[in-house]
């Protein structure tokens, strides 16, 4: 159960069209930080593999400040509360503008304010809307995770495979796990509806580069490609539309609509099997442990549909991520996973298959049509049960 989040924090141009200081590259920075008195300020280049500090000024005793500074291609650029601190707040700026930016520099991150230009507004409305989110995911993230370590320490604790106990274990923390998750996809549901109406209100806005992380790619890919081939229009040139492009191109085969690579991994007898062997069939990937309380939770509802669809052509691929083969073998037993493509190089999270599938977290389920290529991924509950049930429509 690996996620990540990025809270953008964010501030933005107060834009003027007119002036001495609409210059190529001329750019004026004034602000004002409570907290800030005789602190120096340091503008960061962020859009290099190397960060680059172009210019510094001194807050007065008040925490007012002016930059004046040279900035020839729009992008990422950070204002720091000197060198070491913790406290910035991230700007996109473009040669000719007017900032105007105010916040506390103890809590930077959370506090500016800028008011001006349309990049500015929808920028501010992206950073409000990811602190927001970020506040209702952290504590259920916690938990889950906290939970997750529970379950993991009594699994250590038994001396061997104890299939009573695992049982038991199972009723016990399985609808913990259930409803937290249960509540953790709302959000991120909640996320994904923002970020592709936020998108498609303004496809060709910076604001979008740094939005889009709220985007799984292989399942939003398609608003990965709106976005980059909308700024690509004005901006090819720019490090940060380069870095996205490069990014693009290189999720563009783990994508629905791509044949994924093959996995060629030793069941529990020892004798390799393929995944690409199951030509002709609808196959889902499942990617889990035994030790893995979310995955465990899933498993009756994956049984269900194998029972239901195997005879119309439909395979399970289970690879797991366990590291013990005696717990891995009588978990399939146990849980009476009966499909026979089970599969592990039981290397948990160091096994190939994390970067190969970009797996962040588990269960994870990649879903195959016939003919080898992803038609979906992530899809569990009620949304797996509806694909399969989409698929395999009665005649």
């Amino acid at each position: 159960m690996k996620k990540i989040i990025l809270i953008v924090t964010v501030s933005i141009a107060f834009f003027t069209s007119c002036g001495n200081n609409i210059k190529k590259g001329n750019v004026v920075i004034t602000g004002n930080f409570s907290n800030c008195s005789g602190d120096t300020l340091f503008i960061v280049d962020v859009n290099k593999p190397e960060f680059e500090v172009i210019d510094s000024a001194i807050a007065e005793i008040d925490g007012s400040f002016t930059f004046h500074t040279q900035i020839n291609k729009k992008g990422f650029y950070n204002i720091n509360v000197g060198k070491t601190t913790q406290q910035f707040a991230v700007m996109i700026i473009e040669p000719g503008d007017t900032i105007n930016i105010k916040g506390d520099a103890k809590n930077l991150g959370y506090t500016w304010k800028t008011d001006g230009s349309k990049e500015s507004a929808r920028f501010e409305e992206l950073n409000k809307f990811i602190i927001n989110i970020e506040k209702k995911r952290t504590p259920i993230t916690n938990y889950l995770d906290s939970l997750q370590q529970t379950f993991q320490f009594q699994i250590s604790m038994f001396q061997k495979s104890d299939s009573v106990k695992m049982k038991k274990l199972d009723q016990q923390f399985g609808p913990l796990f259930d409803t937290a998750q249960t509540k953790l996809n709302k959000i991120e549901e909640d996320g994904v509806s923002f970020m592709h109406a936020f998108i498609d209100q303004d496809s060709s806005s910076f604001a979008n580069i740094a939005g889009l992380r709220l985007l799984k790619p292989y399942i939003n890919f398609s608003y990965y490609e709106k976005t980059i081939n909308t700024l690509e229009i004005k901006y090819k040139d720019v490090p940060n539309v380069k870095m996205l492009r490069n990014y693009v191109e290189r999720e563009r085969p783990y994508c629905i609509g791509q044949t994924p690579p093959d996995i060629i991994l030793s069941d529990p007898t020892g004798a390799p099997r393929k995944l690409s062997s199951l030509k002709n069939k609808i196959v889902l990937i499942d990617f889990w442990a035994t030790w893995c309380g979310p995955c465990r939770v899933e498993l009756p509802t994956l049984i269900k549909h194998y029972t239901k669809y195997n005879k119309q052509g439909f395979e399970i691929f289970s690879v797991s991520l366990d590291s013990d083969k005696n717990l891995w073998v009588d978990g399939i037993k146990s849980l009476g996973l009966v499909w026979p493509n089970h599969v592990s190089d039981l290397l948990q999270w160091q096994t190939p298959m994390k970067e190969l599938y970009r797996i962040s977290q588990i269960p994870t389920t990649v879903l195959l049509d016939k003919s080898g290529k992803i038609i979906a991924r992530d899809l569990h509950g009620e949304a797996l049960t509806k694909k399969l049930a989409e698929i395999f429509k009665e005649k």
